[in-house]
């Protein structure tokens, strides 16, 4: 390995450790400043319907591992959505819980997004190799935001599929911040993940 490898090796360490720090600085942060909407938000599931406040949603992360993703319940048995499930869902309050996720190291505040299937490799081979190198975690946001800023044609999962390539391709920290900083100012209310 040449000297300018090892370089690049660690500038890329420093920044995964720098996005980890964040990932627990912004959550910690954001669930005690939002502690008294979590308290509100889960004594209405309570009183809307009979069940746990929260549910685990399967999802799988950039390389096909398992993800145990935790929301706000919005569903029982009988019902695929509850009173209050069809406001959280639509405002996107259902995945607030997601920041515990990313607290325990499991996701990350920014990264490529997670699948509610395994993500279609064989479909794509350009994105089945990009996310076996990667080592960026699935996040609450991704490059998809830029869509509430301008409208991009295809069909769904090939802009999903492109923007997480993009995403991984071009990563940095300063990629990170001008993600956030356009998820903050959008002109339409953006839900997560």
């Amino acid at each position: 390995m040449s000297l300018s490898d090892c370089s690049a090796v660690s500038s890329h360490s420093f920044q995964l450790a720098a996005k980890r720090g964040f990932d627990i600085l912004a959550s910690a942060a954001a669930l005690v400043f939002l502690s008294p909407l979590f308290l509100l938000v889960s004594l209405a599931v309570k009183l809307d319907s009979r069940g746990p406040i929260f549910c685990v949603q399967l999802e799988y992360s950039y390389n096909r591992q398992k993800l145990f993703v935790l929301k706000f319940r919005c569903s029982t048995a009988s019902h695929p959505e509850t009173r209050i499930g069809h406001y959280l869902i639509r405002s996107g309050l259902d995945q607030l819980p997601m920041l515990i996720n990313v607290l325990r190291g499991e996701m990350s505040i920014v990264g490529p997004r997670a699948y509610l299937a395994p993500p279609p490799l064989p479909v794509d081979e350009r994105l089945s190799q990009i996310l076996r190198r990667s080592t960026l975690k699935a996040g609450l946001l991704g490059w998809e935001v830029r869509d509430s800023h301008t409208h991009t044609a295809g069909p769904k999962i090939r802009r999903q599929i492109d923007d997480d390539v993009y995403f991984i391709n071009n990563w940095s920290l300063l990629l990170d911040a001008k993600i956030l900083l356009m998820a903050l100012f959008s002109r339409t209310s953006y839900v997560l993940h």
